[in-house]
């Protein structure tokens, strides 16, 4: 059921359309597709044991997306609630799952990959800046597609499943 899920989110993400001089609105909203894409991300990886009574995805620097996110609120991950959050500072970070950056805080990115370190915490962005972060979420014509650095993944102890490593558009890894 969780893979027919993913497949029909990425399903959908094919069928956003630009909106084209205010004639016709997108079928879905993009907020809306970046959200599914970051909840599946959640969804289908492995997350080292924890002790944490909630699975926290959070949303620095874009509302529309954290708007988006709040119907996966109550959603399980990992047999956890999923809680939706939106800070508006770095003092929270460490405490979320999966980071969602938008481009306002990308000139904090250095700080926020120094101050997570190791941490199980999957960064996910929608700029090009796979190198430093575990996702990237771009569009791709008319619909969005996303790809996966496997080595900060590993280094945040990190296991995205084959069934979402197959759906990205390319995969980071060093070996």
């Amino acid at each position: 059921m969780r893979t027919l899920f993913l497949l029909v989110s990425i399903w959908l993400a094919g069928i956003v359309l630009a909106d084209s001089g205010g004639e016709r609105p997108a079928a879905i909203a993009e907020a809306d597709m970046k959200a599914a894409y970051i909840y599946n991300f959640g969804a289908f990886t492995e997350w080292p044991e924890s002790n944490r009574i909630s699975f926290n995805i959070c949303t620095l620097g874009d509302d529309k997306v954290g708007r988006s996110l709040r119907r996966y609120e109550g959603k399980l991950i990992s047999h956890r609630r999923v809680v939706v959050a939106r800070l508006s500072s770095l003092a929270a970070i460490s405490d979320c799952q999966i980071l969602f950056i938008g481009d306002s805080e990308l000139p904090n990115l250095g700080r926020i990959t120094h101050e997570l370190g190791q941490q199980a915490v999957l960064t996910v962005t929608d700029a090009p800046v796979l190198s430093q972060v575990g996702a990237v979420i771009m569009p791709e014509g008319q619909r969005l597609a996303f790809e996966v650095n496997l080595d900060y993944c590993k280094r945040a102890n990190l296991k995205p499943q084959s069934n979402l490593l197959r759906l990205a558009k390319s995969i980071r890894k060093s070996d």
